[in-house]
């Protein structure tokens, strides 16, 4: 036998020697070889002839009988037909019958037909087999009347046909949800009842349709295990009244009556196409949606898979915004099928159905041979909106995709016609769009309608626009420069610049490049007015002009356009005048500095100003005299500094305590590197201005964390021998005396010994007193005390 082949079985009353049994009585007559003992299980328990016992009781005629027609679903698949024979090969009882099934365990035998269409095949056989072997019956058997079209013009013949179609395969269509109610045909001839469980299994994928077991007809339908059954009205009882019953779904084909049920959306879909259209195309339809949803995963059909099937097997065009957004989401998640044969034709419906722009936004998102297409419809439907002022909604990113040659200028030239015609408030969506789209439109193709918009742009400063955003931004960035240029010299400047101050300067600060330009010099001044990183980066961009002018006037240009508005801090003049060659300081610009340095209080920085701006002090009386000082004060420290240079206490004569304050870091910075012997001499001739100095500087150094410890450790000892230097006055000993306890009560032991070291390589007595210090601090005795002997016993050590 092929592997192609159902296998057939015949069932009867057998004489001795007939059947598979060898004895007497109803069994297998004949089976093919290679039937199963589960396939003649299946037959026996739920496919063979049910005699109706009333009738056998009233002796009615054979041809009374109707056949019968069964399908049974499980590991094996079996449909049987079979017809009363009367009395009983033995003797006279009533209740001989033929069955004649199919049985396979491969349910693709079936091919395209549903196991009702059998009903009335010419292959069934009603007579037992010579031998105990009988034939098979080829895959993809020949059905009988019930084809396809013949279905559906029976329907169409039946009053109420169509309706009675959406309810027969609603009911069909459900059978397999829980809970859903097996259904019940009440006939009066067993050929109606198959052909309405034909035509409602046809609507179904064969897959499902194989699963739907039927008996026509059924005796005792409590008994039975199939889902769809049929009852002749003798034996139908209760279950002839629709309303009547729960468990079943009634179709009464004697009263025309069945129980109204909303039909399912397959059903709403498939039976008018099925009515309407080529019956062969719709069936395979249903094939091929069903092929959809096992692609997502076997779920059922979605309305989505009906769609796409019905454009792809019916030619059909889509219909309505909901429809056509429904396949835009299927094609977006598209199930396993091929990208060729189903994904284009069914994006062309989607498309040849003038999508609204939900629908093509979701269309954007699939990745197909017709993506620039889409997206260009798309964009042609966003321009159109933005146009028309349509209020835009927040659009969603695209994916990138590149454009091609073609595509790119079909876009482009969508985006610069649409320029021409926009409101200039709109202006700024259009080329948003744009940038979504990565399409770059030329500027120079829109030049008189971009000119429009920059004009309208210049006078609306708070529009927020963000010419970072578009494509072309920085073409209509320049064309917006021309425009603030010709207006900051026309009658309404004081409101350009203002609006400068006020937003211009955000937008515009990076493209600071000429501080003769006038629009630069406004837009650079409003900047450093602003502050913050914006400051520092408008500074830095013209750093690069001072160190080379390469115009005469750079200075006074840069300065003009950076501090216009603000004044410089003294930190930002010092690095302007580092930068500038000296020779580029004009007496101007000198002018301009000293006005800064008039605002000023005196520091480190504003000294370091002065000393660059000396050659242009003139008379200016109390600058020079700081200067003066300033240039003695830094020449000490350039003596200290140096090892083995005697220091001249004359140099700091007259030296200002505002000198000395400002130049509090340098002093000290040059006396803790200086050797132990240069600062001694070095606190001895500064005398109590310096010592004062002291008394605040190193205890800020010595309790900076993030200074190194070796000189956090010299601050210390500085102090201590300031602090006890025969020259030192009581009040800056005291001053010093309570900052060492104060350190001294934060530190350990180890601590004590590291000063204790460094004393020692200045001299044995001063670590001696280091000592004794330590010993009277932990005695507590009275401060004044305390400071004055431990004085006086290093100032006696020393003279010795």
């Amino acid at each position: 036998m092929s592997g192609r082949e159902f296998q057939s079985l015949y069932y009867t009353d057998c004489r001795p020697g007939q059947g598979l049994r060898g004895g007497a009585g109803f069994q297998f007559q004949a089976v093919t070889p290679g039937t199963t003992y589960e396939m003649m299980t299946a037959v026996q328990r739920s496919a063979l002839y049910e005699a109706p016992v009333g009738w056998m009781r009233e002796k009615r005629e054979v041809s009374d009988y109707p056949p019968s027609l069964v399908h049974v679903h499980g590991a094996v698949y079996a449909t049987a037909r079979g017809i009363y024979l009367g009395a009983e090969t033995g003797g006279v009882r009533e209740g001989n019958q033929f069955t004649h099934a199919l049985a396979t365990a491969d349910p693709q035998l079936y091919g395209p037909i549903r196991p009702a269409q059998l009903w009335g095949a010419r292959w069934w056989v009603e007579e037992p087999a010579e031998t105990t072997e009988c034939e098979a019956v080829p895959a993809e058997p020949e059905a009988g009347p019930l084809g396809v079209e013949a279905l559906r013009d029976w329907v169409l013949g039946r009053q109420d046909g169509e309706s009675w179609l959406l309810a027969v395969h609603s009911a069909m269509d459900r059978v397999h949800d829980e809970g859903a109610p097996r259904l019940v045909f009440v006939s009066e001839d067993a050929e109606t009842a198959v052909r309405w469980i034909a035509a409602g299994t046809l609507l179904l994928p064969q897959e499902r349709a194989l699963r739907v077991g039927f008996r026509v007809f059924a005796t005792n339908p409590q008994y039975s295990g199939h889902e769809v059954l049929a009852v002749h009205p003798d034996w139908a009882g209760s279950l002839a009244d629709p309303d009547r019953n729960s468990d079943y779904a009634v179709f009464n084909l004697v009263s025309g009556e069945h129980r109204k049920a909303e039909p399912t959306a397959a059903a709403r879909h498939w039976v008018p196409r099925f009515l309407g259209a080529d019956p062969y195309d719709v069936v395979d339809a249903i094939e091929l949606s069903h092929q959809f949803a096992r692609g997502r995963g076997g779920k059922p059909p979605i309305a989505a898979d009906r769609l796409a099937a019905g454009v792809l097997m019916l030619d059909e065009t889509v219909s309505g915004q909901d429809s056509a957004l429904a396949l835009a989401e299927w094609l977006v998640a598209l199930p396993s099928v091929s990208a060729t044969d189903v994904v284009e034709p069914v994006l062309d419906a989607v498309l040849a159905a003038s999508p609204g722009l939900p629908v093509l936004a979701k269309l954007a998102e699939t990745n197909t041979a017709q993506a620039g297409r889409v997206r260009t419809a798309l964009l042609r439907a966003e321009i159109d909106e933005i146009v028309r002022g349509t209020p835009a909604d927040a659009r969603l990113p695209l994916a990138p995709r590149p454009w091609s040659p073609d595509e790119a200028e079909e876009t482009c030239a969508l985006v610069e016609a649409a320029a021409g015609a926009v409101a200039p408030e709109r202006m700024d969506l259009l080329l948003r769009t744009a940038t979504r789209f990565d399409v770059r439109p030329r500027v120079g193709r829109f030049g008189e309608a971009a000119g429009r918009f920059v004009e309208w742009w210049a006078e609306h400063p708070y529009a927020g626009f963000d010419p970072a955003r578009w494509t072309c931004g920085p073409e209509m960035t320049d064309l917006l420069r021309d425009a603030l240029t010709r207006r900051l010299t026309g009658p309404d400047s004081a409101a350009v610049v203002e609006a400068i101050n006020d937003r211009w300067w955000r937008l515009l600060a990076p493209t600071l490049s000429d501080p003769f330009i006038p629009l630069d010099a406004a837009i650079g001044a409003a900047a450093v007015a602003a502050g913050g990183p914006a400051r520092q980066e408008t500074i830095e961009r013209f750093r690069e002009q001072l160190r080379a002018p390469d115009r005469p006037g750079t200075g006074e240009a840069v300065w003009e356009a950076l501090f216009r508005n603000s004044a410089p801090t003294m930190a930002e003049v010092k690095d302007f005048l580092t930068v500038l060659p000296s020779t580029a300081v004009s007496d101007s610009l000198a002018q301009k500095a000293f006005a800064a340095l008039d605002k000023s209080k005196v520091s480190g920085r504003y000294l370091d100003v002065l000393r660059m701006l000396g050659h242009h002090i003139g008379d200016r009386e109390n600058l020079r005299k700081l200067w003066e000082e300033d240039s003695r004060l830094r020449s000490w420290l350039s003596t200290v500094t140096r090892k083995g240079a005697a220091t001249d206490a004359a140099a700091l004569k007259d030296v200002s305590e505002e000198v000395f304050t400002a130049r509090a870091e340098q002093i000290i910075a040059a006396l803790i590197g200086a050797s132990p012997q240069a600062t001694l001499d070095a606190t001895e001739q500064g005398g109590e201005q310096l010592q004062k100095i002291l008394v605040h500087a190193l205890p800020a150094v010595w309790n900076d964390e993030q200074a190194e410890p070796s000189r956090r450790d010299q601050a210390v000892v500085l102090a201590f021998l300031t602090a006890w230097h025969d020259t030192t006055s009581e009040e800056v000993r005291k001053a010093f005396d309570k900052a060492l306890e104060r350190w001294a009560g934060k530190h350990k032991q180890s601590d004590y010994r590291r000063i204790s070291k460094l004393l020692r390589g200045v001299a044995a007595e001063d670590a001696a007193a280091w000592h004794e210090w330590l010993q009277e601090y932990s005695q507590q005795k009275p401060k004044p005390t305390r400071t004055r002997e431990l004085a006086r016993r290093l100032f006696r050590r020393r003279e010795k």
